[in-house]
């Protein structure tokens, strides 16, 4: 904006010098050029919004999900749909994480003849987990000398999931939860278990097998002790709670959250639920079936995750995108009383905003308000 101001200004001025010549001398050069400058300065508007209309501005396909601190690639293309030589033009792109609040702004220049596209591209990380939108905003066009311009509101956007990160924790898995018999409709097809209402397999008796649970009628077809091994429900042992309940101060945190700065309750939170995601995938790596709950203060109900494969811990983070804090005096609590009305666990690992993580109503750890704080390697849990 500045520079197309002074180059109006500097032609302002050349127009003046021009003017001043033109009544102190004869001259026929001088008198041309004061036509010239005329004429440009007339014929720059109309040219301008004929460019307007004739020239095509979108934003190719973006990849919907992408990891922390990878290259984000927007591409922007330029089609010249006049016979127009030579059209000069400036492309603003915008980037907002819906989780963090962080806003950054991109400008691109190019040129496209006419008949041709142009193809401009943005490349941008994001060190922080979210939901990130990606809004084509204005495209502004100049003539020929950028004396002038004329700007195209768009408007297009795209979303782009940023996934936390998933590190591996070292974790103990009780004895308590391995031997837990947790309800479930579904059970394992990879391991016996004690549930006598399901049948895992049939084999051979082995000695110390229990007399109870011989199979009679296939022993007796197949002339040989046969044994009943039971099945394993795939229930969910250990349950991760996301307590996202905060107090008064949600008011100031809102109004921070409006100047678009990445403010240290969101920073928490990030930590928070990358740790929760953390602990999901290195529970899972234990073969510890587990589930993953919050609370949605938009549709006011819990939301249940249960996680038994890899495949779940994607979808799972996928879905932790889009989760936010509430303020005390909401129906969490009860919507979580009556989400889990007659279920048990083993373990209840509970995340606060507070940055305090508690394990069956005992506070166990506090994680740290910065991000390159978090060793990893030191965060244990016990399930």
């Amino acid at each position: 904006m500045r520079t197309t101001l002074k180059r109006a200004a500097l032609f302002a001025g050349v127009f003046l010098l021009t003017l001043y010549c033109f009544f102190l001398y004869d001259d026929e050069i001088i008198a041309s050029m004061l036509v010239v400058e005329v004429f440009y300065a007339l014929l720059s508007a109309p040219v301008l919004l004929w460019m307007k209309k004739k020239l095509h501005i979108s934003m190719a396909q973006i990849l919907p999900i992408a990891e922390k601190n990878q290259n984000i690639y927007v591409r922007i293309q330029t089609s010249n749909l006049s016979r127009i030589p030579v059209i000069h033009y400036q492309v603003q792109v915008r980037t907002e994480n819906l989780f963090t609040g962080e806003i950054c702004r991109y400008r691109m220049e190019g040129s496209v003849s006419g008949r041709k596209t142009d193809q401009l591209e943005v490349i941008f990380q994001s060190n922080h987990c979210g939901n990130i939108q990606i809004t084509l905003e204005q495209c502004i066009l100049y003539d020929w000398l950028f004396l002038f311009r004329t700007t195209i509101r768009l408007k297009e956007t795209q979303n782009v999931g940023i996934l936390p990160e998933c590190h591996l924790l070292p974790i103990e898995v009780t004895r308590k939860t391995r031997e837990f018999l947790a309800d479930a409709e579904e059970y394992s097809e990879r391991e016996s278990g004690d549930d006598p209402s399901e049948i895992y397999q049939v084999r051979e008796y082995r000695e110390k097998d229990s007399i109870h649970d011989i199979h009679w009628k296939l022993s007796a077809k197949a002339d040989e002790l046969l044994v009943k091994e039971h099945g394993r429900p795939l229930g969910s042992a250990v349950l991760i709670w996301l307590n996202l309940e905060t107090d008064d101060s949600l008011k100031k945190y809102r109004q921070k959250e409006r100047k678009k700065e990445l403010t240290p309750e969101r920073e928490r939170l990030t930590i928070l639920l990358e740790t929760a995601a953390s602990l999901s995938f290195s529970l899972l790596e234990e073969r510890c079936v587990h589930m993953v709950a919050w609370y949605e203060p938009q549709n006011q109900c819990v939301q249940k995750k249960q996680v038994r494969k890899e495949e779940h811990v994607y979808e799972l983070l996928n879905r932790l995108l889009y989760v936010q804090p509430y303020a005390r005096g909401t129906f969490a609590e009860e919507q979580y009383e009556e989400a889990f009305r007659g279920v048990s666990f083993s373990t209840v690992v509970e995340f606060r905003m507070d940055a305090s993580v508690w394990t069956n109503q005992v506070e166990r750890m506090r994680l740290p308000e910065k991000a390159e704080q978090i060793r990893w390697e030191e965060l244990y849990f016990t399930v």
